[in-house]
């Protein structure tokens, strides 16, 4: 049977969810700034002909949650074909996209929904895939790389859905991170932690003040900033 050629609007589609592992109706429509209908339509014909997974449980209905869209084996058989300068490596990783954890999928929605919420003219923001190029960089990856056209660069790390120590720990992590000279460009970027609940942001604060202060640090040499979660990512 013959297959149709994916048309120019199909494959950046199948590039998007590259970067962001997992979209949503609501965050593509967001991201193409067009309707939920013309969103939903995209992922499904893509669905439908086998280049994009589907995870939907009865639980999301009660959750408010929508379906989550993945690349299939054979649309990573067509980026590999088709898109020579994507990593094979990081793409090759695709292929368990339906067994990561709840928590871990939700993540990568969040992180899709801060990437929309933040990008603007003269902004530059990094996903895992490119992330992940940069020399030295922190490891577990940062959820992404803010490169704005005036001010410093930062991190952004999104910890809701994760208990408070890890939290704590991954601010540690930068602090080891910073002293450990791996960083080799200009100046270490700033960290921008987003939390929901503004007690926790006032415990993480509290903790970055101690941290530091242990390292003999000052923001200076490494900046930190809780923010609280204002938009919905």
């Amino acid at each position: 049977m013959y297959e149709r050629k994916l048309n120019q609007k199909q494959s950046n589609l199948l590039q998007l969810v590259y970067r962001f592992r997992y979209v949503t109706t609501d965050n593509l429509a967001k991201h193409r700034n067009t309707s939920t209908n013309a969103a939903y339509s995209a992922l499904q014909i893509l669905h439908s002909r086998d280049y994009l997974g589907k995870i939907y449980k009865k639980s999301y209905r009660l959750q408010n949650k929508s379906a989550r869209y993945y690349l299939a084996p054979k649309a990573i058989k067509y980026i590999q074909q088709n898109m020579p300068d994507i990593d094979k490596d990081s793409l090759a990783s695709r292929l368990r996209e339906r067994t990561k954890s709840e928590d871990f999928i939700d993540l990568q929605v969040s992180i899709h929904g801060a990437y929309i919420a933040i990008v603007g003219t003269g902004v530059v923001i990094m996903t895992g895939p490119e992330i992940s190029t940069i020399e030295g960089m922190i490891k577990p990856l940062p959820s992404l790389y803010v490169k704005p056209k005036n001010g410093n660069h930062y991190f952004i790390e999104l910890t809701d859905g994760q208990h408070l120590f890890i939290a704590k720990k991954r601010i540690r992590k930068y602090i080891d991170h910073y002293e450990s000279d791996d960083w080799e460009w200009d100046k270490y970027p700033d960290v921008h932690i987003i939390r929901k609940s503004k007690a926790d942001c006032r415990k993480l604060k509290e903790y970055v003040d101690e941290k530091m202060e242990e390292s003999y640090l000052d923001e200076d040499d490494l900046s930190f900033k809780v923010v609280p979660k204002k938009v919905n990512y």
